[in-house]
Parts: C-alpha cells; sequence; structure tokens
C-alpha cells in the first residue's frame, strides 16, 4: 500500500509539474512585442533650441480628477556643454543631461513641490518625470510622462502624453 500510494503522489506532483511549465496547455501565443519609437539619427547638437507643441493623453492612472487630455510642452535643449541638457517647461523642472541611445533622446528630472501631486497635503518627493523622443520629419516625436510612488496611505499616480514637438 506504501508503494502504491508513492507512486500515485509521485503521478500527482509530475502532473502538477507539466501544469505550471505549460500554464495548464493553454497556449497564449507568443508575447507581445513593443516597438521602440523609431526616428532619425542625428548629432544632439542638431536638436538644440527650443521645441515647443502639444501632448495627447496616452495614460492616466491615481488622480481622483482624471488627468488633462492635452498639455502644452515647451522644451528647451541646451548643447553649449556635452551632454546636451534638456529643460521641459522652466527651470523649477531642472536640466538633466539629455541621454542619446538608440536614435533616441531621454532624460529624467524631479517634478517641482509646487505641480507633484499631494499627498494629505504634501507634495510627494517621489515626483518625477521622464521624456523620451526621436526625430522624425524635422520634429521631435515621442512621450513625456510624470509619476509618483507615494505610500500605503496614498498609492501611486502616473501620467503620460504623446508629444508632436515643433522649433520654435
Amino acid at each position: 500500500m506504501t508503494t502504491g500510494l508513492s507512486l500515485a503522489l509521485a503521478g500527482l506532483v509530475a502532473v502538477v509539474v507539466v501544469q505550471l511549465g505549460t500554464d495548464g496547455g493553454r497556449d497564449a501565443g507568443p508575447s507581445p512585442r513593443v516597438t521602440p519609437l523609431a526616428g532619425s539619427l542625428v548629432p544632439p547638437a542638431e536638436v538644440a533650441g527650443t521645441w515647443s507643441g502639444e501632448g495627447s493623453l496616452a495614460r492616466c492612472a491615481g488622480f481622483d480628477g482624471g488627468c488633462a487630455a492635452v498639455r502644452s510642452v515647451t522644451l528647451t535643449i541646451d548643447c553649449s556643454r556635452q551632454p546636451c541638457a534638456v529643460t521641459p517647461f522652466d527651470s523649477s523642472y531642472g536640466a538633466p543631461p539629455l541621454d542619446v541611445h538608440d536614435g533616441r533622446f531621454r532624460a529624467a528630472g524631479p517634478l517641482p513641490a509646487a505641480v507633484a501631486p499631494t499627498c494629505d497635503g504634501d507634495p510627494t518627493s517621489s515626483a518625477l518625470w521622464r521624456l523620451e523622443l526621436s526625430v522624425r520629419d524635422g520634429r521631435l516625436v515621442g512621450s513625456y510622462a510624470e509619476s509618483t510612488l507615494q505610500g500605503f496611505a496614498c498609492g501611486a499616480t502616473g501620467v503620460a502624453w504623446d508629444l508632436v514637438l515643433d522649433r520654435s
């Protein structure tokens, strides 16, 4: 009887392992692959200057009052020193380096306390903005996003706009 019980238990374990390894026999198909923005490869100095335009809402999470469907964006890219620095909106957003990788320009920095979401009336200290752009047909195209991690009482927030910017 002990041998039969051991064989049955071993068989059950084998079935569970096979089920877990194959996700219960269901084929979900290939994993979706996100294609990054493709753009012209240009030297960073060629994007120096002021760019402006509008972004359309791509993502909104964690805001009780929702998010603006459209956001006006102005960027200043300064390449007087290397690496280039980017300032979104105004100097309160900082001027972090503009990273160039795979034909895309990226930057991130802290949100100013005056515009950061609040938790119990206090601005969050984890509020960040992120920018990812590429050059297409003489325009900067990509996204601008803001996010926070606020803690157990308030949760997190995230908002992103898809951008099309023209040189000002």
